[in-house]
């Protein structure tokens, strides 16, 4: 959910890179690929040209492992779609490789992630391979489908700084026994000792709609290609990608959800069908019994919730007008039905 004023999403990234602080080695939830020395956090210019923590990789001469991580293993569950992402940018040569990846294990920690075919690759990466340009943030972007993903056309890619998705990668899929997953990023196989490769910002979300879209990620607050989050048409505004929070972040299944009160003119609430079912032929009114029974019982009106059931989920503004003017309803035919036995009892009285 966007929380106006500090921006977030209604999904939280699975990653937690608030333990990167200035540093070499390994952090919680981040095992270094390397030696500590070729595995640096230090302040840098981030892709939004933001002052921010790094993880930098700086091989020595070994033909091997030069700098990165694995995350820990975490849940995952083989029936969604996870997108994997990090910020990534090569400088001064092309020596060496960089590797971006998942891994899917069982409960048994054995690796079982597989092509998108459903060949089995205990050792996947969505990229291996140089980026497309040096001294250039890129953001790699990769899925780890469902067990049952059918399609064999893989989305993930390498985007820009504007948006343009520049490469196509590698997707793969968990296997039906899959119950665990890891994000991983490295630089292999580097000799040059004058290169460094940085690493910011990965993520790994849930495919479900309530994950930031990659647009978001490139240029948080704005849209890529010159597409705007925000639109103004006169006085007016809107927000064309995920739910809105004013004051609060926590309500992540509302389009808009406020945490204070709301000031407006009118408030209009569409709703499917209305309570003139009442006075449809019928329709089962409850006697008066059933009714000071049902309050005996239950404390409430038939149909009405409970206060403890308002305190703990609140109240539907349109369902509980549609509610209150049925027992409206319902309360006029009692008070016409009464009417009409005190006409009886008039006449009965008079003759």
């Amino acid at each position: 959910m966007l929380f106006i004023g500090a921006f977030s999403f209604a999904q939280t990234n699975l990653i937690d890179t608030s333990t990167w602080t200035v540093g070499n080695g390994s952090v919680d939830g981040f095992w270094r690929l390397g030696s500590d020395p070729e595995n640096v956090r230090e302040m840098g210019t981030n892709p939004h040209g933001n002052t921010s923590v790094l993880w930098k990789a700086v091989p020595d001469t070994g033909n091997d492992q030069d700098g990165g991580w694995n995350s820990p293993h975490m849940s995952a569950d083989h029936t969604k779609t996870y997108r994997f992402t990090v910020w990534i940018k090569k400088t001064n040569s092309n020596d060496g490789s960089t590797y971006f990846g998942p891994y899917a294990y069982d409960a048994n920690n054995n690796a079982n992630s597989r092509l998108l075919d459903g060949t089995l690759n205990v050792n996947p990466y969505f990229f291996v391979g140089d980026l497309p340009q040096l001294d250039t943030w890129y953001l790699l972007v990769g899925f780890l489908r469902e067990s049952g993903y059918s399609s064999t056309v893989s989305e993930g890619g390498i985007y820009d700084l504007n948006g343009v998705k520049v490469q196509s990668l590698t997707d793969f899929k968990f296997s039906s026994t899959s119950t665990q997953m890891r994000h991983r990023a490295y630089l292999y196989y580097d000799t040059n000792t004058a290169d460094r490769q940085f690493f910011w910002e990965p993520t790994i979300y849930e495919v479900n709609g309530q994950e930031p879209t990659i647009a978001e990620i490139i240029n948080p607050g704005g849209g890529s290609s010159g597409q705007t989050v925000w639109n103004t048409s006169g006085n007016d505004i809107d927000y064309t990608a995920g739910n809105v929070g004013i004051g609060t972040t926590a309500q992540a299944n509302y389009r808009l959800a406020v945490d204070g009160t709301i000031h407006t003119k009118e408030v209009k609430v569409d709703l499917v069908g209305w309570a003139d079912y009442v006075f449809t032929e019928g329709y089962e009114l409850p006697t008066l019994e059933e009714v000071e029974q049902h309050i005996n019982e239950k404390g409430h009106l038939i149909n009405i919730p409970s206060s403890a059931e308002v305190e703990a989920n609140g109240i539907e503004l349109g369902e509980m007008n549609k509610l209150l003017l049925e027992k409206i309803e319902e309360l006029t035919l009692y008070i016409l039905e009464m009417d009409k036995e005190i006409q009886q009892l008039k006449r009965e009285k008079e003759q």
